[in-house]
Parts: C-alpha cells; structure tokens; sequence
C-alpha cells in the first residue's frame, strides 16, 4: 500500500513597511489598544520593534529596570517631551529629534551624555511602519551621538485622544571632574533679540564661550 504525505505549508513572514517578523504582530499592520496593555501584544512590539532598533547589552534581559555604572564626575539629568507635527520632515523626524534633543540638553551642561530612556504614547491605529520607522531614527541617533537606549515605555491611548505618536526621552550624563557649566542671559530690547552664552570652565585650565541661541524674540 502507498501512503502519500502532505508537507505542511507555513507562511512566510509578511513584508510591512520594511518589517519582517512572525505572526502575529504581521495581523496588525495599525497599533491597537493590546500594544499597550503590557501583555503579549506589547511584548511582541518591543521584540519586533524596539529591540533591532535601540539593540544593546543593556536591554537584552527586558528587565523592570536598568542598572548601569558610571565614570567618575557628578552626574546631569534632563527629561523632555516631544509632540511635534509632522512627525517625519525633511532631514529628520520626531524619532532623531527625541534623542539629539535629551543629547543636547545633557551636554549643555557640560555632560556627557551616557544614557537614554524613552516612553511612547502612541495613539490607537497609528501604522506599524511608521513607528518602525521612528523607532529606528532614534536607534541611528543614538549611535550616532554614542548612548544607549537602556529603558523604555509604551502606552497606546484611544483614537481620536493623540496625534500619532509622542515620545518622552530622559536622559543620564556624566559631568567630569573640573567641569563648571554655567550660562548667561543677554537681552537687548531695542535691538529684540535675546542670547544666550553657556560658559565652560575647566579648572586649573582654560576658560571658554559659545553662543547657543540667538531669536528674534524674547528666549
């Protein structure tokens, strides 16, 4: 008697929008509620999304928290929200924004800046592409500004209750010892204009200015 087999057919993944990953993330080309629920929706988001684009040693347990060490110095923070329109602009969008802006409030201090967290408010239907896409802004941005990503947060909030996406970075950054940062406000109303002068000081040896800001309105 012969006995005929049938190979099991299985799917192979779908592209969306330059992302490839098994089902189930591939059902849901647009964020639903379930992303931001904690559960194993959101759990498949971070691992298809977040973790190819922030990748290091820091995130790989997906831990509660994050423990890192720190060179020698005081340590500078600074937190910042970002809900600009459009999201994607020429040169850039809300994805490289949200780390070169954490990366230079740090410095800005005269830190240097180690490491980032970043929570996402995204809003219900908000194409998956399209944070695959910021997501991956942002791990470029970090590599390029030498940090880490080491945190993260995810909260998806009703249709209609958003504007996309927002992101929130916060940043840590280490202040050598020696370094002073301090800053000087200059106005001139007659001329309207406003600048603002950050002042390095480097104990023992040298001083230095640099201009930051000049607006035409009051800074």
């Amino acid at each position: 008697m012969k006995i005929e087999t049938e190979k099991a057919q299985v799917e192979p993944p779908v592209e969306l929008g330059g992302l490839s990953c098994p089902l189930p993330l591939q059902d849901y080309p647009n964020v639903i509620l379930g992303h931001g629920g904690g559960g194993k929706l959101s759990s498949e988001l971070v691992e298809h999304i977040f973790l190819p684009a922030f990748e290091n040693d820091y995130l790989a347990g997906l831990g509660d928290s994050t423990v890192f060490d720190v060179h020698e110095g005081r340590l500078a923070f600074s937190t910042d929200s970002y809900v600009v329109q459009p999201l994607f602009f020429p040169g850039g969008s809300i994805g490289d924004l949200a780390v070169n802006g954490t990366v230079n409030d740090l410095s800005m201090s005269g830190a240097r800046p180690q490491y980032l967290s970043a929570g996402f408010i995204i809003e219900e239907g908000f194409p998956i592409a399209q944070l695959k896409k910021i997501a991956d802004d942002m791990g470029a941005a970090a590599r390029n500004a030498g940090v880490a990503i080491i945190a993260g947060d995810t909260k998806v909030v009703e249709k209609g209750h958003g504007d996309g996406c927002y992101i929130n970075t916060a940043g840590v950054g280490v202040v050598p010892i020696g370094i002073l940062a301090a800053f000087i406000s200059l106005k001139e109303p007659t001329l309207g204009f406003s600048l603002i002068v950050m002042v390095v000081i480097i104990f023992g040896t040298r001083m230095g200015g640099t201009a930051l800001m000049q607006s035409g309105s009051e800074v």
